[in-house]
């Protein structure tokens, strides 16, 4: 397959994205009952090339700075619909994670097409791998995997059975071995499609999997066919930009959303406590956008020298992805409780996102207990635990 010329900059692709906002907002209502994107919406994504921003240019994708890209694009779409925001961010960074796996499994995933969407789960219920000739057999059911309906791959993470110490692997399977169970009934982020993803007895050639433990600080199987630094990432201390960015989004949508509703009420408008929330809310997401964007430049430019991402910074990263999301929270909710009575109606775009952005501060990555006192730890030069996944 050709390499990609003329991809699009990350430029361009936040001028789709604001493009894409009034469609957005306008079915932000719908996606919501559907409990899953809307076909149109997933049309337009694709149609504007939101799924490749992170797919390996040989296979036709953008190869934009893993990171900034999901900074910069869910603070525009998450303005209008988290939902959305949410799905087009997790979906796309599993062409990334793609990218990583032998050249075997990137081949079966692309080789009729460059549009495939990719799904994950990596919480198993019941899931596990049993390891056989050649491979795994997989089997069990597996939860949270956002828009896995539009999907033809997923990536599961799979516990396998009787392995000392406990092992893990990503295992990639194509559509026709899995299927998704619609358990996904949640205050927030309604419509990002998190249901199950089940499988009975299905084989995973071992090309198909991918020990993610060994990637922290050796290059991906999928490095030296995919040059771009992007591949040479390590996973895990980077996978929360997927899971913490929509907050970005969301917490801009309902400081617009405050200010345009008190604008049209001048007997609001004018009262200084109002002013001040609005202002402190304000404040707190452009210096959560602000602190992540610091640490995408510190990224690119380690990256761009040949060099590695230090223990430390890895720690000061998931904080202050973990911190971002803390900092939305608490952006939304001042003007949650500030809105009046019409603001708690389900539809109001400040209820929604006071909905949405808890729900993404409840993504296990994004628990700031975990990441705050394990960059405590690493500051006092004590052992920071276990890595997240």
């Amino acid at each position: 397959m050709a390499i990609s010329t003329g991809a699009p900059s990350l430029a361009d692709m936040a001028e789709r994205a604001t493009a894409l906002l009034p469609n957005l907002r306008a079915r932000a209502a719908q996606t919501e009952q559907l409990r899953r994107t809307p076909d149109e919406t997933l049309a337009e994504l694709r149609q504007a090339g939101f799924f490749k921003v992170l797919q390996p240019a040989r296979y036709n994708g953008y190869e934009l700075p893993y990171g900034r890209s999901q900074v910069m694009l869910c603070s525009i779409l998450g303005q209008a619909c988290g939902s959305t925001a949410w799905v087009q961010a997790v979906v796309a960074c599993h062409a990334w994670c793609v990218g990583m796996f032998a050249s075997e499994a990137q081949q079966a995933v692309w080789k009729d097409s460059d549009d495939v969407l990719i799904a994950s789960s990596f919480s198993a219920l019941t899931g596990k791998g049993t390891p056989a000739k050649g491979g795994y057999v997989v089997s069990g059911q597996w939860q949270f995997s956002s828009g896995s309906q539009a999907c033809s791959w997923v990536i599961l993470g799979v516990p396998i059975k009787g392995s000392e110490p406990p092992r893990r692997l990503w295992c990639l399977l194509p559509r026709r071995d899995w299927e998704t169970v619609d358990t996904w009934f949640a205050a927030g982020l309604r419509g990002s499609g998190s249901g199950d993803i089940r499988v009975q007895e299905a084989f995973v050639p071992e090309a198909f999997t991918l020990d993610t433990s060994l990637l922290d600080g050796r290059p991906s199987p999928g490095s030296e066919a995919n040059p771009h630094w992007n591949y040479r990432l390590p996973l895990w201390g980077l996978f929360p930009f997927n899971v913490s960015s929509p907050a970005l989004g969301i917490a801009h949508g309902a400081v617009n959303a405050y200010a345009e509703q008190h604008a049209g009420r001048p007997e609001r408008a004018t009262m200084p406590q109002r002013q001040l929330k609005l202002s402190e809310s304000a404040a707190e997401v452009d210096a959560a956008e602000g602190l992540l964007l610091a640490d995408c430049d510190h990224i690119e430019r380690t990256m761009e020298r040949g060099q590695r991402l230090s223990p430390a910074f890895l720690a000061k990263l998931q904080r202050d992805l973990s911190f971002n999301t803390l900092l939305c929270s608490r952006a939304v909710d001042r003007l949650a409780i500030a809105v009046g009575a019409h603001g708690i109606e389900s539809d109001n775009p400040v209820n929604r996102a006071a909905r949405d952005v808890h729900a993404v501060a409840n993504h296990g990555a994004n628990s700031w207990d975990t990441a705050g006192l394990a960059f405590g730890r690493t500051a006092f030069g004590l052992e920071s635990g276990p890595h997240r996944s």
